[in-house]
């Protein structure tokens, strides 16, 4: 066979399969929120919150109900592109915040995470065993190429494709591993310490590792405030002083929930007379949530109902998160012995403590 035909051929049948692949691959620690309700975080210190479908592409997360933008029109969706992981900071799924069949399915996950089955593990030691062959698969398949164009007519055009049929190659059996990285495999279903660096500054949550992949690091379960910034959701208006370092303002008919403590926070609901709007979005450190609100809206006018988050799942980009510890038996160490209101927050910051 000639070899440059013979280049097309290996060009057109590895395309293809290329394409079949990406077709149906994603990330299967973004895959796992699909279907959730969410919260995403950017590093810009936005954040956005809907109904989560992943594609091979990117994201979009599905308004509840559609958005008024600033220019009039309605949105129903925002799209995040895969090409724009970098920017994100992480995506969050708080269970307070899911419906009760949400709630089920994130229930049935928890359990599996912590107490996984037999055929879960066995499953995870094929992909593994898929993932530490790939590189051999790789190397193969340069050596197949390499005893071709050293006996086919057209050697020269077969050789110099070479490092792109390799490419190929490459991303093609990477689809099919699983980024085997053997430390985090070792404390795979069980509670660990998770660093995140965000704006310079470093947060810790410990939590159950669910998964991992070459872009990702998912964590369930994962405990987000110390027990004395423990509490419920309340109703607080523009400019309430109850919570130091959470700013509610309107500003240009929009409502601009701003949180500025070390905290994690969930904003509930805005509204605004008999206006209401369900939001739903966890509002991390430094974060800032902010909604249209209806025309002609007097700030004295506007509510939202806040809160602190006991526990998160989250999907964070390695780029910005590692797994730093271990941590058996968290969450006896961990459990406050009552809740705390912010009330109480406010008047133990109030009282000196005893000389």
């Amino acid at each position: 066979m000639d070899g440059t035909l013979l280049t097309i051929l290996v060009f057109l049948a590895v395309a293809t399969v290329l394409a079949m692949v990406q077709a149906r691959k994603r990330d299967k620690c973004l895959r796992s929120f699909s279907g959730f309700h969410v919260t995403l975080a950017e590093k810009g210190g936005d954040v956005t919150w809907g109904i989560l479908d992943v594609y091979t592409s990117g994201l979009e997360i599905r308004y509840g109900e559609p958005i008024a933008a600033r220019h009039g029109h309605l949105e129903r969706s925002f799209i995040f592109y895969r090409e724009q992981y970098e920017a994100m900071d992480a995506l969050y799924r708080f269970p307070e915040g899911l419906t009760a069949n949400e709630q089920a399915r994130r229930k049935v996950i928890i359990q599996r995470t912590a107490q996984p089955g037999i055929g879960r593990r066995l499953l995870r030691r094929a992909r593994n065993w898929v993932s530490m062959i790939r590189d051999a698969l790789v190397q193969a398949a340069s050596m197949v190429i390499g005893a071709t164009k050293t006996q086919q007519p057209g050697s020269a055009v077969l050789a110099s494709q070479e490092s792109q049929l390799k490419a190929l190659s490459s991303e093609i059996i990477g689809h099919a591993g699983n980024a085997f990285d053997p430390l985090l495999e070792q404390h795979l279903f069980r509670q660990v310490v998770l660093e995140v660096t965000r704006n310079g500054r470093t947060f810790s949550y410990c939590g159950w590792l669910k998964d991992y992949t070459a872009n990702f690091i998912e964590v369930v379960d994962a405990f987000t405030n110390t027990a004395d910034v423990q509490f419920p959701v309340d109703t607080y208006r523009v400019g309430d002083e109850r919570l130091e370092n959470v700013r509610i303002a309107v500003l240009n008919g929009r409502v601009q929930i701003s949180n500025q403590t070390e905290h994690m926070l969930f904003v509930e609901r805005v509204e605004a007379g008999d206006w209401s709007r369900a939001i739903g979005a966890t509002l991390p450190p430094s974060y800032t949530a902010d909604l249209t609100l209806p025309a002609r809206t007097t700030p004295d006018a506007v509510t939202a109902r806040i809160g602190a988050i006991d526990r998160v799942d989250m999907v964070v980009p390695r780029t910005h998160a590692i797994v730093r510890h271990s941590a058996d038996g968290s969450e006896q160490r961990r459990a406050a012995p009552a809740s705390v209101t912010a009330e109480t927050v406010a008047e133990k910051k109030r009282t000196p403590e005893p000389a």
